[in-house]
């Protein structure tokens, strides 16, 4: 999954304390509708796989998270 669409559904699941296992569930059930429904989501997602990937062949495949 990329990065960019992982920090969100996090940011969605842990917007407040989760009080159970069957909580966490739901939220995550919740968070996915939610990506869902989201326009331009899935585009976004899209632009951040491409950056990674240039940057990736830019730096010779070493690390290059500082540069994002």
């Amino acid at each position: 999954m990329d990065f960019f669409l992982r920090r969100h559904i996090k940011a969605l699941i842990y917007m407040s304390p989760v009080d159970s296992g069957v909580d966490l569930i739901a939220r995550i059930i919740e968070a996915q509708s939610t990506i869902g429904q989201q326009q331009g989501i899935i585009e976004r997602t899209r632009q951040s796989l491409l950056r990674r990937r240039r940057l990736c062949i830019e730096v010779g495949g070493r690390t290059f998270g500082h540069l994002l």
